[in-house]
């Protein structure tokens, strides 16, 4: 099966049922399939060669889910693009990526016009010809080619900068993303009455869970760049039973919630991921949204799905700053130096074989071979499982502090700040330092209304970790950097960080 087949089993679960809600736009599963289909059909015509690849960078709005979908079935290659980024970044993507053809809504489209591509017009009254409403009336009632023979094809290649700012395209074929799919639909278990609300960038890991839903029959709800008051009141308002959020999203519905006096009754999965959550937040929104929070491990070059833990699992104590079990469709070990595997408790690198794992990176086979070795994805991360089978991760390879001869995990002194009472958020950084070689040091964003020194901080994180590992310095910042998609790199946090510094 190809990914887009999961819509035709939604079609045939629930024809008449909504399949996606923008807005005042409610789309049935047979509207829904009728628009996929006539976009498919024009890009077969437009691109005739198999495995063309289409550029698309939108808001999250239908004309966006329904070019994606059309990208699918017309089996050529989704190529999310990033509106953040800048006209020259996305330039050298499109060409990197060799598009033939970009979709983007009126207001991205001058930042594609250096790339010189061919455009469709997704959201907007202006801009470029023809738009995807002119293709779903112009092509209405056709029907693409069959493309079941891609089985082994690409489905997508997503860019990505990862921890080292480089970006990458990973090329991930058709077996990962229904890997990916097969593997949400076992944990979740998402059934035909589902509502997910969709407020994270569809480009980014929202848009995995748009197939998932639709194989089961569900609908999705679209918001796009909406604040803490206007999700809740989506949430409420459309009876919303799922959504997949990043952490930072989370708090800010949490501390809505709490100063309005809302609870969040109706959710099943509220599931986070893209970065940890401290062990307090999770407390806080289990009691915002019930027993109800789950989290995935994933990363682009094995998409989403690595491991996953359920809300029931969750909410047991000693779960709590674990990402689950492998998922059913993975082969996921601890691997040492020297490349052995290591037994449960022993902390090393987390690696992953089998479907879900990437083809590898465009154009660069030589990053390819460091990667993946004997099969084996490295994912760069650090971890250990305990003896039921549950991963936790300690942190990025490339992240552990080396101070005064000792290894610290970032990690480790994160989650020690963020149990003080007066901390929302925490993040560690390393700066050089002539005695120490690397000195840790700390942001943190304290709770509104709360006030605590830098020095009683430094003191509470002594008193937990000893003074090699408590920060050498905390830095008290209004809010975190975050990325397009509500993520907090330590490298941003440090950039913020020298840029104070430097105005000071």
């Amino acid at each position: 099966m190809l990914p887009i087949h999961m819509l035709y089993r939604g079609l045939r679960l629930n024809p008449n049922g909504h399949a996606v809600v923008d807005g005042e736009v409610r789309l049935t599963y047979r509207e829904l399939t009728r628009r996929v289909e006539a976009v498919a059909s024009y890009l077969q015509e437009r691109l005739p060669e198999e495995q063309s690849r289409v550029g698309v960078c939108g808001h999250n709005n239908w004309q966006h889910v329904v070019m994606m979908l059309g990208v699918f079935a017309s089996g050529h290659v989704w190529v999310p693009l990033n509106p953040r980024n800048s006209a020259a970044e996305l330039s050298g993507i499109a060409e990197a990526a060799g598009l033939a053809l970009i979709a983007a809504d009126e207001d991205f489209q001058a930042l594609f016009a250096p790339a010189g591509r061919p455009m469709i017009g997704m959201a907007g009254t202006g801009g470029c010809a023809p738009r995807v409403e002119d293709i779903c009336v112009s092509h209405d009632g056709r029907r693409p080619a069959d493309i079941v023979h891609l089985q082994e094809a690409i489905s997508a290649i997503k860019f990505t900068g990862g921890t080292t700012g480089h970006p990458k395209g990973v090329l991930q074929p058709y077996r990962a993303f229904m890997n990916c799919i097969a593997s949400m639909l076992a944990t979740f278990q998402f059934a035909e009455d589902e509502r997910m609300l969709v407020v994270a960038p569809l480009t980014h890991g929202a848009g995995t869970f748009l197939l998932p839903v639709l194989a089961a029959g569900g609908c999705s709800i679209l918001l796009d760049g909406a604040k803490a008051p206007q999700i809740s009141e989506t949430i409420l308002r459309e009876g919303v039973t799922a959504s997949f959020m990043p952490p930072t999203l989370i708090y800010s519905l949490i501390d809505h919630a709490n100063a309005a006096g809302i609870r969040y009754t109706g959710m099943r999965h509220l599931i986070y991921g893209a970065a940890p959550m401290p062990m307090a937040r999770i407390r806080q929104a289990q009691e915002v949204f019930g027993p109800h929070i789950a989290a995935i491990y994933g990363q682009t070059e094995a998409p989403t799905m690595i491991a996953a833990i359920t809300a029931r699992e969750l909410a047991q104590d000693e779960n709590i700053e674990s990402v689950g079990r492998p998922c059913p469709f993975n082969d996921v070990q601890i691997m040492g130096p020297d490349g052995t595997i290591l037994p449960c408790g022993e902390t090393g690198e987390v690696v992953i074989r089998g479907d879900l794992v990437m083809r590898g990176y465009l154009n660069r086979p030589d990053l390819t071979e460091q990667t993946i070795v004997d099969g084996w994805l490295h994912t760069g991360d650090l971890g250990s499982f305990d003896e039921r089978g549950y991963l936790f991760l300690k942190d990025r390879l490339r992240d552990v502090i080396i101070s005064g001869g000792f290894n610290v995990y970032p990690a480790d002194v994160e989650t020690v700040l963020a149990s003080h009472p007066d901390v929302a958020e925490a993040s560690v950084i390393a700066r050089p330092d002539d005695y120490w070689g690397q000195r840790v040091e700390a942001a943190v964003v304290l709770r509104q209304g709360h006030h605590v020194s830098e020095a009683d901080l430094i003191g509470f994180a002594k008193g937990e970790l000893g003074s090699v590992r408590a920060p050498k310095a905390i830095h008290i910042l209004a809010s975190m950097p975050v990325s397009a998609v509500g993520k907090v790199t330590r490298n941003s946090v440090l950039r913020l960080v020298e840029q104070l510094e430097q105005a000071s």
